[in-house]
């Protein structure tokens, strides 16, 4: 069966634009602080869609994503190949806003071609 297949980040850049920290207590728009009754988990990063995967078979196979983390660090998702194996296959990797990819996102060849 021929299809478009996502394969996405590697563990290592799931990790990374996924981690979390705990929070004890939120602030309103208002400005009032609301303590919490126990911790609670929120991503690091904020993530935006800034793109999409046009596929082969599919219209669209996936969003493109950007992370912006406090510190004011950038990443972008974007397509590291698309070898083809019954259908394009979809290895997403992360790069800096001047294109610079980030090394540890990127998938060897060994784990592309198995």
């Amino acid at each position: 069966m021929r299809c478009d297949q996502y394969v996405g980040l590697n563990k290592w850049a799931k990790r990374r634009v996924s981690a979390t920290r705990a929070v004890k207590s939120l602030i309103t728009p208002e400005g009032k602080q609301i303590d919490l009754p126990r911790p609670f988990e929120l991503p690091i990063a904020e993530k935006s869609a800034v793109g999409t995967i046009t596929g082969a078979y599919v219209d669209e196979v996936a969003k493109l994503h950007r992370y912006t983390f406090p510190s004011g660090r950038v990443y972008e998702e974007y397509v590291q190949c698309s070898p083809w194996c019954g259908g394009p296959m979809y290895y997403i990797a992360l790069r800096r806003l001047d294109g610079t990819p980030l090394k540890l996102s990127l998938w060897t060849d060994e784990e592309i071609n198995g």
